[in-house]
């Protein structure tokens, strides 16, 4: 006669047990999507095709962040929906005259490390050669979508609260313009919450290249300097939120990010002191303030050595 296995049932403290386990694996899968989704409050005139559309997934992707709906076609306004955050792809990037490997990946919404670890042939310590190709590797993105206002909806993660160095301005600033013909972008603002140079953000060390003002939402930004209007968009994948950059004619340019508000469009002239924005704390931001950014030919310098 062949033996009988037989199987004896799990005892009351090892089904407990094994309960948890689900239970725990359940809440981090949960939370984890919580991270990786943006919340949108629906419109009236919104359907989820022309909400996926704008966020630029499927309307598959959306149905399945949002179990409890059912009508492609139909949803309540002022219902808030769970937007999955975007995969962007990896990209070459063919570096520029002054840019380095903190720029580029402060630019593409990355940290030093993950850049490198995506170009391990790459030496920090060494210089970029312009024209040399940098990989920049596959990330997520926050969902492109309007808030009501008009400004882009942040994900969950954009909306931490991150660490920084805090410095206050050593100088005084004023809105008339410095002697070398700069005008301070915030006038009546000179507070200063993290300044250029290294700082330790989100646990990360990683080099700050402009100043970050901070002043209360819906502050007019104006133009340091006359020039071209280079970019007037919301720049989510970079981190900057709602940005303007100027071009100068003497090789100079300048961003200001985290907006609120795009007061100027691309390819638009503007002189020095026209308004070009307005204080937000859209993107990768601390809370609100302006984040301004000078460069001389994409060479990142300190703002508060030109005033």
């Amino acid at each position: 006669m062949n033996p009988v296995l037989i199987r004896r049932s799990a005892g009351p403290q090892v089904r407990v047990a094994a309960a948890r386990r689900v239970l725990v694996t359940a809440t981090l899968v949960l939370a984890g999507l919580a991270s990786a989704a943006t919340s949108y409050r629906v419109r009236p005139g919104d359907n989820l095709t022309v909400i996926a559309q704008r966020a630029g997934i499927s309307v598959a992707a959306l149905k399945a962040a949002n179990p409890g709906l059912r009508d492609a076609d139909q949803v309540q306004a002022g219902k808030t929906l769970s937007v999955p955050n975007r995969q962007l792809p990896g990209q070459p990037h063919r570096v520029r005259d002054g840019e380095n490997l903190t720029v580029i990946a402060h630019d593409h919404g990355l940290s030093l490390a993950q850049l490198l670890r995506a170009n391990p042939q790459l030496d920090a310590d060494r210089p970029l050669r312009a024209g040399v190709t940098v990989q920049i590797p596959g990330r997520k993105a926050a969902a492109r979508l309007p808030s009501p206002g008009g400004s882009a909806v942040r994900s969950a993660a954009s909306r931490r609260t991150p660490t920084a160095t805090v410095r206050t301005a050593s100088i005084r600033v004023s809105s008339a313009p410095s002697a070398s013909g700069w005008l301070w972008p915030v006038a009546g603002y000179r507070f200063i919450s993290s300044g250029f140079g290294e700082r330790e953000l989100d646990g990360e060390h990683e080099q700050h290249y402009g100043v970050d003002i901070v002043a209360p939402p819906g502050t007019v930004v104006h133009a340091a300097r006359s020039g071209r209007v280079l970019e007037s968009r919301a720049d989510f994948e970079r981190g900057w939120g709602w940005t303007v950059v100027l071009e100068h004619p003497d090789g100079w340019i300048t961003r200001y990010a985290h907006l609120s508000a795009n007061l100027v469009k691309a390819g638009e002239q503007v002189t020095r002191g026209q308004p070009v924005g307005r204080v937000g704390s859209t993107g990768r931001s601390t809370g609100p303030h302006l984040h301004f950014g000078t460069y001389l030919r994409w060479d990142p310098k300190d703002p508060l050595a030109l005033y």
